[in-house]
């Protein structure tokens, strides 16, 4: 069972891969109108159309060098990042959300937690580059939470305790936000990281999505120290929270409950 679990998540990792690909369509086209669902893949230097050959996901970029073969031009290693990153990211759902036993673990749960990270992992590049979530992104995740809760009626593991966490997560963060930006005019906070945080808190539930808010915090904070440490600069222009928010809500995804069970079991 142990070779066959590891085969079916080598699978899953090839599939997330290609997935990761698709993902880089997205944060490329997205923030600038261009319909990600017509004409093909493109160096978005010389606009050369790319051949098969060209589009190996992470084997591509490293026989090409990280160059683009037509124009010599470096590609951002930011391609096969996304595409290992989503890849990883579908085998931990696989084997710590899912069971990873077998085809066991293969489930519409599987699948709504690949929908939520894969969109996580487009928040985060396209938030921090162009200071924009896209509503697909948010809209994506709800689908996602729809699967899991899909998959609770169907294994019978649906409570009304489970759904109530999830309503509550719905409303934990994104309300506490949506105040914060009522009160400052929207300076403060964007409608975007509002819905995002609907959306996770809804897939998540109540405990790991306010475990997500204080984690995301940490990360903006050491980010912004480290950013300041390396360009030994004062920091000019904003720095978007939803890329924090998304690397905290992924990873609250695996541990998010257990650290707020833990939390609570000090007192």
């Amino acid at each position: 069972m142990a070779f066959f679990t590891a085969y079916i998540a080598t699978i899953i990792f090839v599939f997330g891969t290609v997935i990761g690909s698709f993902l880089n369509v997205l944060i490329y086209r997205l923030p600038i109108g261009m319909d990600f669902k017509k004409g093909n893949s493109i160096c978005t230097s010389c606009k050369h159309q790319l051949n098969w050959k060209d589009l190996f996901p992470l084997f591509s970029w490293i026989f090409l060098g990280g160059k683009c073969r037509y124009c010599k031009t470096k590609i951002s290693p930011r391609y096969p990042i996304v595409e290992a990153l989503n890849g990883t990211a579908y085998v931990l759902v696989y084997l710590f959300l899912c069971g990873g036993n077998g085809i066991e673990g293969l489930s519409l749960k599987l699948a709504g937690y690949m929908i939520m990270m894969s969109a996580l992992i487009v928040v985060s590049w396209v938030d921090f580059e162009h200071q924009i979530i896209p509503d697909s992104m948010w809209i994506a995740i709800f689908v996602g939470g729809a699967f899991v809760v899909g998959d609770a009626l169907l294994t019978g593991t649906f409570t009304k305790e489970w759904i109530i966490s999830k309503v509550i997560g719905l409303f934990a963060v994104s309300g506490l936000f949506f105040l914060v930006a009522l009160v400052t005019g929207g300076r403060a906070m964007g409608g975007g990281d509002i819905k995002l945080m609907a959306a996770v808190g809804f897939v998540l539930g109540w405990k790991a999505v306010l475990i997500a808010l204080f984690m995301s915090a940490l990360l903006g904070v050491l980010f912004s120290i480290g950013r300041k440490l390396v360009s030994k600069k004062e920091m000019k222009g904003v720095i978007p929270f939803g890329p924090f928010l998304a690397m905290a809500s992924a990873i609250c995804a695996f541990v998010g409950e257990m650290i707020f069970d833990a939390y609570l079991g000090l007192f």
